[in-house]
């Protein structure tokens, strides 16, 4: 499962939906994000999947290096820069004082256009000076209504935490193998899904005898029915 939240911020986010009812929910200043992916500057090497974790540590190295230049880049306009590994193909990088005024002007008629015309010309300033966006990466970037993963959750496709790194310079500290060793929720890789209980030829009852011996054969004594109380499951 995925978990996600609005790049802006809103003064009545209960009202958030389509987005030309976005002026209802005022919408006020917000982070500027970017995803960046290896696959946008194709090189040369030996790709080889995590056979765990399904990332190609190779893949990642080229994702952190177009990271780090991208920060440079930006460090040319704002300064408060958070680097999230994605938990899969790349890195996210949040810039934290990004704001629409130093953009265009404010339009009270039209709020929700402020953010998109902001971040279409910040963006168009960014891919001239950096190889980190093809057309969808910068439809989203531009987009002020996008959503993005919820750092320290785990990406429902690797099974790797979607893991806070820090400033630019922690990214720079950091190698892709302590990366994804840090990132990881399980020892041995991302465990397989269980066998639906409802193909056994005991059925739901069955399986869930089986469960409960599982989680008390070795602390009880007494039988699983017994623990189950009998239930009809």
């Amino acid at each position: 499962m995925h978990v996600y939240f609005s790049v802006l911020n809103w003064l009545f986010p209960e009202r958030v939906g389509k987005k030309y009812k976005a002026r209802y929910c005022v919408p006020l200043n917000g982070e500027y994000v970017i995803d960046v992916d290896s696959y946008l500057m194709p090189f040369r090497h030996k790709h080889k999947v995590d056979e765990h974790w399904y990332v190609c540590p190779q893949c990642l190295e080229m994702s952190r290096r177009l990271t780090l230049h991208l920060c440079e880049v930006i460090r040319k306009y704002y300064s408060e820069m958070a680097v999230v590994f994605s938990g899969c193909q790349g890195f996210h990088v949040h810039v934290m004082d990004f704001d629409y005024h130093d953009w265009v002007p404010y339009r009270e008629e039209d709020p929700i256009w402020c953010h998109h015309a902001s971040r279409f010309r910040f963006t168009r300033l960014l891919q001239k000076q950096a190889h980190v966006f093809d057309r969808t990466h910068f439809t989203v970037s531009v987009d002020p209504m996008r959503v993005v993963t919820v750092p320290n959750t785990v990406n429902a496709k690797t099974g790797l935490v979607c893991r806070f790194i820090g400033t630019p310079k922690d990214l720079e500290k950091l190698t892709i193998p302590e990366i994804i060793e840090m990132s990881k929720t399980f020892l041995d890789g991302y465990p397989e899904p269980l066998e639906s209980p409802l193909a056994t030829a005991e059925g739901t009852n069955g399986a869930m005898k089986t469960c409960a011996k599982t989680l008390w054969g070795q602390h009880s004594k007494g039988n699983c029915d017994d623990a189950l109380h009998t239930q009809n499951w």
